[in-house]
């Protein structure tokens, strides 16, 4: 039928994208709030803390 199988992502890969999910509607809480004027430096300080765990995040699918 001209078709590729390819084999099942292990379960946890459902897990981390849910996380990965979260992670993203919170970066673009803030940069919605930075847009608007009103982002603080606890809002970039965890804009960099969401980055680096995502960094984290992706380096474990790597690994997998």
């Amino acid at each position: 039928m001209g078709l590729t199988l390819y084999p099942r992502p292990p379960d946890e890969y459902a897990e981390i994208r849910r996380q990965l999910a979260a992670i993203g509607n919170n970066i673009n809480q803030i940069a919605r709030k930075a847009n608007a004027g009103f982002a603080t430096k606890e809002d970039v300080r965890e804009l960099k803390f969401l980055m680096r765990t995502i960094e984290a995040k992706m380096a474990e699918l790597v690994k997998q």
